[in-house]
């Protein structure tokens, strides 16, 4: 099982009444509020968290065995409110209708039920539902037994089970809490209790809970215990070494409450020995029936509708047994797990390629089918070092998996072999295995062949290594290596962005009703996975055809949508009814503006999604793949000393912190940051006070009341930050071969489609500080290059004049004057050679803000007045910007009537909290609907650019443009927002300056002018 959600069913219920508002009630006067946010997280494990196994934990009724060791555990509560009371009876009904398990067991909380139920899954991931500190104890990522010697001698030292045996052979554990959508692991444990997981009942041991009447030892709270803890260990080597406790007061209670010390551990402690009744914990839910007793039962009608809305649900068919689809299913099948794929599979027994003769009949049957699925198998996940181990190809409604990476052995070993056994078993570099990627390199050449992959980035670049293409090759060898291909990870993220994930194991369980093999089922997990080289060769065909099989089929559905319905309505071109309408029948600079409406050729079917992926995203998997291939070199030298003088000026930071503290303390504890700030130096709101929170926002709103030491911990953060993130993980995410950073980029990181990056994420390295700018100039051209950045200027701000049609924001684009001091002057009504910087300050706020869902409140926190003020100006922003307010109210009403928003060329960016019974979220999601269109058109337009981009040339003339004469050698290396980055020689640096502005520039044509700012410099930062 990959991953299990365990619910905690009663702490849910009570966090949920007292989290949703009171009044909430049922037509026959019935309480729901409790019952509403306990479906609300039921449907959102079903939407967002799609587990293998799921099961709702309830606590028992009357005592259990905490009350026989200490009779007043939890006696200091009081009884629940009736209105709660009432609906208790209801929840495990509510379960049920959702055909999830529940477990309780009589005398046993459901804490120790989730613990047992951890201690004893085989899951990769485990999830646990809750807001319950106490469930802190469990979390951890485990690659098999612990082997730290605390941990053990603790196991040795108690009787009975720590949270490390309760986790032991556990990948991953976190607790989610579904109300703030947090998750929490070992990191959110140490900041709430100040030590690790295994160590969290000790602390309870010694502070107590309150909640819980959990006596502990009095006197000594919180950031006593976790210092003792710290410092000594579990309980037993406190007391071992009690003589070496400080302060005398807390070695007398120490020794006054020791046998309160051990019961309070006693009681804090998690049981993971509870003998469980059997369950089926695989996740088969009844969504048509759960959505039936919402409506009918709880009469929660909008939520039922959300619910049906999911995996594309129909009624059942008569007379055919439960006809419950499980999640995302197109039939009433079910679902094959990935135990019986082999017999149960729609593609039959997967062949293993084992000789050239039947490899080359598997070549003539592509090319006489003219389509194919195809995917790699390798060592690893990064594709500048994983070796290539197998191809798997489906063709004609069969497959084949054809191993190329010689390790020893025979199919009968643990060990792939290679493409032959015996005397002819030769590698992937030795004759047969070049013939094989020659047949490989040939076909994935062939126009008259349709290539299918999924994620095939990915599968491109590591047949690219394969064939003996280096990271530094990024020249037309390796963007044409590939020629007629689909992508399913893209067409999915084209149909269905903001919807769902697109990960192929998620979408073969929507679209297919299939559970495919994991990773982790033929691999093995922990310590003892191995490498993809060494599965049984049997397995490993079976895993491999089921993944082109599963491509495969969805590329079949996808095709289908995009052909029938995934043209995004009528046919969008770049004018707007609004831009439309407002500007052709402007009074003013008529002829001007109109003559600025050029409108992009649409294809036959128009723009719209089908557009968006066959001319935006498509053609642009080759240019990412030589971008990746690139890579951006990095001084390693300066990021060391860069760290250094980060470490100094920290060491500095803090002893000015503990100089005003009055005391030394662990500055990155959180916990003893606030106590030195609420409880000594009594700062902070009563809010902020009772929450104890020490976050940046906290800290903030104290720098501003002018708190000094607030302002030196905000400094200090920021430069561990930049110090831990950049400074020095950078230099580790050095390729030792090509000596530069190859980044992944997510070519639809966003449901926007904006790009994503990791290892490392470009897209997050700071530039607003003069440190966060340092990280920028470790990033260098080589040696007589000089690196190159081109960054639309204001570029949503421009989509939004195009866009709503305003004729006083298209002219100021137009006529070219700064827009933040024109958008003073038309609002304060100054003119424009008069306005202050604080009141272009201020313009500058509400021209970003406002298109981002910026509210008056929000808006005079930033610009520093009152409310009713920057009402004010806002009112006054919509006045004189005819056309932007309606252009929103547009937006959210076309989200809530169609469920999604649509960009420039028509992508669908998907909006399911529109609908949302939650304020918070149908607020997020009207936000999203104003802004999405401008993200997502600025998307599509970088995207166009970067395709022309992808290779510089100039014409026989000379003259910078593009044509089909030669090269620049300029390269493209980054793409970060609105900005291309290039590495470029001396000598054409000239040419650039032109080229970039007019491409970058004129890739559309809109009401305004793209502006392109072009810098240059040494470095990145200097580039700008």
């Amino acid at each position: 099982m990959k991953h299990l959600v365990i619910v905690d069913g009663m702490g849910f219920v009570f966090r949920a009444y007292h989290a949703v508002r009171a009044g909430l009630t049922r037509s026959d006067g019935l309480p729901t509020n409790a019952l509403f946010g306990f479906a609300q997280m039921l449907v959102k494990v079903v939407q967002d968290l799609r587990p293998d196994g799921c099961v709702v934990a309830l606590d028992s009724k009357g005592p259990n065995w905490r009350h026989g060791m200490y009779p007043l555990y939890k006696a200091n509560r009081t009884a629940p409110d009736e209105a709660l009371v009432r609906q208790l009876p209801l929840i495990e009904p509510l379960v049920n209708a959702f055909g999830l398990p529940v477990l309780k067991v009589d005398g046993v909380e459901a804490d120790d039920v989730i613990a047992t139920l951890v201690a004893n899954h085989t899951a990769e991931r485990v999830t646990i539902v809750t807001s319950d500190k106490d469930l802190m104890q469990l979390v951890g990522d485990f690659e098999g037994p612990p082997t730290l010697s605390l941990r053990s001698e603790l196991r040795r030292a108690t009787d009975s089970l720590s949270s490390q045996e309760l986790t032991k052979g556990i990948m991953s554990v976190r607790l989610l809490d579904t109300f703030k959508d947090k998750f929490s692991g070992v990191a959110e444990c140490v900041e709430k209790f100040g030590v690790a997981p295994e160590l969290v009942a000790d602390v309870q041991g010694l502070m107590g809970d309150s909640s819980d009447n959990i006596p502990g030892v009095r006197g000594i709270g919180p950031k006593g215990a976790a210092e003792l803890v710290q410092k000594f260990g579990p309980l037993e080597r406190i007391y071992e070494r009690l003589g070496e406790v400080e302060k005398e007061r807390v070695r007398g209670l120490l020794m006054e409450h020791k046998g309160q010390a051990f019961l309070s551990r006693d009681l804090a402690r998690l049981k993971a020995d509870v003998v469980l009744p059997a369950v089926d914990l695989a996740f088969h839910p009844r969504l048509h029936e759960a959505a039936g007793y919402l409506r009918e039962v709880l009469e929660f009608k909008t939520l039922a509708g959300r619910l049906e809305g999911l995996g594309r649900l129909r009624p059942p068919q008569e007379g055919g047994g439960s006809g419950e689809p499980s999640l995302g299913s197109l039939s009433e099948q079910k679902i094959p797990r990935s135990n019986d794929v082999k017999q149960g599979s729609s593609w039959g027994e997967p062949e293993v390629v084992l000789t050239l003769e039947r490899w080359r009949w598997w070549v003539g049957e592509i090319r006489r089918v003219g389509v194919v699925a195809i995917d790699t198998e390798t060592t690893g996940l990064d594709p500048y070092t994983a070796r290539l181990v197998g191809v798997s190809v489906f063709v004609g409604g069969r497959g084949a998996y054809v191993p190329v990476q010689m390790i020893g052995g025979t199919s009968g070993q643990v060990g792939q072999g290679g493409l032959f056994d015996g005397e002819a078993l030769v590698g992937p570099h030795g004759v047969v295995g070049l013939d094989i990627l020659a047949d490989v390199q040939a076909l994935l050449a062939d126009e008259k062949v349709l290539k299918i992959g999924h994620n095939l980035k990915f599968d491109w670049q590591v047949f690219a290594r394969a064939l003996g293409i280096t990271p530094g090759d990024t020249g037309e060898v390796l963007q044409t290596l590939v020629r007629n291909y689909d992508d399913t990870m893209l067409m999915s993220a084209c149909l269905d962005a903001g919807r769902w994930g697109h990960g192929l194991d998620d979408l073969a369980e929507r679209h297919l009703g299939h559970k495919m093999i994991t990773f982790e089922d033929v691999c093995g997990k922990g310590k003892a996975q191995v490498t993809f080289d060494k599965v049984l060769l049997e397995r490993a065909a079976e895993y491999a055809v089921e993944d082109v099989w599963a491509t495969f089929k969805l590329w079949e559905i996808f095709s289908g949508r995009m052909k029938e319905g995934g043209l995004g309505g009528s046919g969008l071109s770049v004018v707007s009814p609004l831009s439309s309408y407002r500007m052709m029948t402007a009074a003013t600079d008529k002829k001007e503006l109109a003559s600025q409406q050029i409108e992009l050729q649409p294809t036959a079917a128009g723009f719209g999604v089908r557009y968006v992926y066959e001319k935006v995203e498509r053609p642009l998997v080759p240019v990412i793949v030589a971008l990746e291939a690139r890579g951006v070199r990095v001084d390693e030298v300066f990021l060391k000393e860069l760290s250094a003088d980060f470490a100094s000026r920290m060491a500095v930071l803090e002893r000015e912190i503990w100089r005003l503290a009055g005391h030394e303390f662990n500055v990155q504890s959180t916990q003893q940051l606030a106590v030195v700030l609420f409880d000594e130096l009594g700062l902070g709101n009563e809010k902020q006070r009772k929450s104890r929170s020490t976050a940046v926002g906290v800290l903030e709103d104290m720098l501003e009341d002018g708190v000094a030491i607030a302002k030196v911990m905000v400094e200090y953060r920021q430069l561990m930050k930049l110090r831990s993130t950049y400074a020095e993980a950078l230099g580790r995410q050095v390729n030792p071969i090509t000596k530069r950073v190859h980044t992944h980029y997510m070519q639809m990181g966003a449901a926007t489609g904006r790009f994503s990056s990791n290892e490392p994420n470009l897209q997050n390295i700071p530039i607003r500080t003069e440190e966060g700018r340092k990280i920028r100039k470790a990033f260098v051209a080589r040696e007589g290059w000089k690196m190159v950045s081109a960054d639309y200027s204001q570029i949503e701000l421009r989509l939004l004049a195009h866009l709503s049609g305003s004729v006083a924001l298209t002219r100021a684009f137009v006529e070219g004057v700064d827009i933040h001091a024109y958008t003073a002057s038309l609002v304060r009504g100054v003119p424009l050679g008069e306005v202050t910087k604080e009141q272009r300050r201020a313009a500058k706020f509400i021209n970003f803000g406002l298109v981002y869902g910026m509210g008056a409140r929000s808006l005079a926190g930033q610009i520093g007045c009152s409310v009713s003020e920057a009402q004010a100006w806002i009112e006054a922003y919509f006045k004189r910007y005819d056309g932007v307010r309606e252009y929103m109210d547009l937006n959210k009403r076309k989200a809530k009537e169609q469920g999604f928003v649509e960009t420039l060329l028509g992508r669908r960016v998907w909006l399911p909290e529109i609908a949302s019974t939650n304020a918070g979220l149908r607020a997020g999601a009207e936000r999203a609907a104003i802004n999405a269109p401008l993200q997502g058109s600025n998307a599509d337009i970088i995207k166009l650019a970067m395709q022309q981009l992808g290779r510089l040339r100039p014409t026989g003339s000379g003259e910078p443009s593009f044509g089909s004469h030669g090269e620049l050698r300029a390269q493209m290396i980054m793409q970060v927002h609105d900005e291309l980055v290039f590495e470029a020689p001396e000598e054409e640096i000239e040419a650039l300056r032109k080229i970039l502005p007019e491409v970058m520039g004129g890739v559309v044509r809109l009401s305004v002018p793209l502006v392109v700012e072009v810098g240059v410099g040494g470095d990145w930062d200097g580039a700008h």
